[in-house]
């Protein structure tokens, strides 16, 4: 856990009472501890809170039921909890959260890797002795955030390699922005030659919900022309999309609407040709009857059980994928990477993931080859909206102070698509959080190393591929693709 050895002993999940549970963790320090620097758990496994103040702690842990594709979010603040711990020293704290009426748990650990616990009433956890009067006495002293105890849905977020179709799931509904820059010439709502593999794309997500819906295409421009022009463009494009979807595909079981925006409501604020680019789009949401069956129907991207990626295949190894960026290794082998000055080399492995039920589990590795190297700048997806924007483009405290640090952009390839982490919404909130860790900011020292927790939605095969094609402006690449990694059953 950046760059300490370090144990982490998880308890049982305990029904504290009828809004309530908590669980506690043993947090030990290797008396031989090579990285002999002051270290505190709680700033590694806590985070940057929605109003961009410290909570310290664990808070950062996370409980996942992979059965019905759900999150839940601590509800602890811990914030005078920085939980230093000497060389050879241990120490127990715990981490509430709101009701859950799962069976069992995948417990997130920061920096750890994941764990299944059971869940238990406050009888069985006197008798598997859980010290039960110090739990409620540290859940009822801390400060906690109701509005964040509801357990959250988890969503798909997925987009093809070259960035010209992004697909997002959840419960409720799909939504698909194809860039407008490949679907239509400049100023033109005429569809382009390279529109057709989008638009199929597009008609088999559709084909997917034959019981039809509820359809809205919105078209969106930049904001170089006059608010008429680009209202009028924005409206054009939508309706060529539809006029070929219905090509493409039925819609009689759809309810279609056409709508244009204009430059009314960019996707990326500022007037980069990056920004303008990415508000240059047409969206296309479906909200199928019945829901999209996202918490059932997870896996197997690319054939048609419930996938935002239709036109996926899942890549097994290292054939048929799109062209890498970066170094290239095995995922159990690992690979070297540096920064564009030399300095700071990192060797990353995966050396498998774990299925469960709709998901893969993975554990990356992260040894430092080089003293005073950061992991964050190798995980964080940079280019969707820049350093301080998540996988999907979102801008908040949250994201700037948290999910700049955070494994939002280690994907998946599957095909043409890049299958990014799952993440959810916490409770009350409108900012995605990726499952996966937040905090990977701590510089390592020479031969130490850290784990990168991190869950992906299942592709399907029995072996998968994961890109970061990440380039950060000033700096350069930060590109690196881990093949041939297999994929075990729990």
């Amino acid at each position: 856990m950046s760059g300490h050895r370090l144990t982490v002993e998880v308890s049982p999940l305990v029904r504290i009472d009828d809004t309530t549970t908590a669980l506690s963790m043993v947090l030990s320090r290797a008396a031989d501890d090579a990285n002999g620097s002051d270290f505190s758990f709680g700033t590694v496994m806590g985070y940057i809170n929605f109003a961009g103040d410290w909570r310290y702690g664990v808070t950062s842990t996370r409980l996942i039921d992979t059965a019905k594709g759900r999150a839940w979010t601590s509800i602890s603040t811990m914030s005078k909890e920085q939980l230093a711990v000497k060389p050879g020293q241990s120490l127990t704290t715990c981490v509430a959260f709101g009701a859950v009426d799962a069976d069992s748990v995948t417990v997130l650990v920061p920096q750890t890797g994941f764990v299944t616990v059971d869940v238990v009433s406050r009888d069985e956890a006197s008798r598997t002795g859980i010290d039960l009067k110090a739990m409620e006495t540290a859940v009822k002293d801390d400060k906690q955030v109701t509005e964040q105890a509801a357990a959250s849905p988890i969503e798909i977020n997925s987009r093809t390699v070259d960035g010209s179709l992004g697909a997002r799931t959840g419960d409720k509904d799909v939504t698909i922005v194809m860039a407008s820059d490949v679907t239509f010439a400049s100023d033109s709502a005429d569809l382009a030659a390279a529109a057709e593999a989008q638009l199929q794309t597009v008609a088999g997500q559709i084909s997917q919900y034959p019981d039809g819906g509820t359809l809205t295409i919105v078209g969106h421009t930049d904001d170089v022309q006059d608010d008429a022009y680009n209202q009028a463009l924005s409206e054009k494009r939508a309706n060529a999309v539809k006029t070929r979807l219905e090509q493409l595909t039925g819609l009689d079981k759809w309810n279609p609407s056409v709508a244009g925006k204009g430059e009314s409501e960019p996707r990326v604020s500022g007037t980069t040709d990056e920004a303008r680019a990415a508000n240059r789009r047409v969206e296309i949401t479906l909200t199928p009857t019945g829901g999209t069956g996202s918490s059932t129907k997870r896996g197997g991207l690319g054939n048609g059980t419930g996938s935002a990626t239709p036109s996926a295949r899942a890549s097994s190894g290292g054939s048929s994928l799109p062209e890498a960026k970066g170094p290239v290794g095995k995922g159990p082998e690992g690979v070297t990477v540096q920064r564009s000055d030399g300095s700071g080399r990192l060797t990353i492995s995966l050396d498998h993931v774990t299925r469960a039920d709709g998901y893969l589990l993975g554990e990356v590795k992260v040894v430092a080859v080089d003293g005073d190297a950061s992991a964050s700048d190798w995980f964080h997806d940079i280019d969707s909206g820049g350093i301080f924007s998540n996988s999907r483009n979102e801008d908040s405290a949250s994201v700037q102070y948290t999910l700049s640090r955070a494994c939002d952009g280690l994907a998946v390839v599957a095909g043409d698509m890049q299958v990014l982490p799952a993440d959810y919404v916490p409770g009350g909130k409108d900012t995605h959080w990726p499952l996966a860790d937040f905090n990977l900011a701590e510089k390592l020292q020479a031969g130490t190393a850290m784990t990168v927790a991190v869950v992906w939605p299942d592709p399907g095969g029995d072996a998968i591929t994961v890109d970061h094609q990440s380039i950060k402006k000033g700096e350069g690449s930060y590109a690196y693709r881990l093949t041939d990694i297999p994929v075990k059953d729990s």
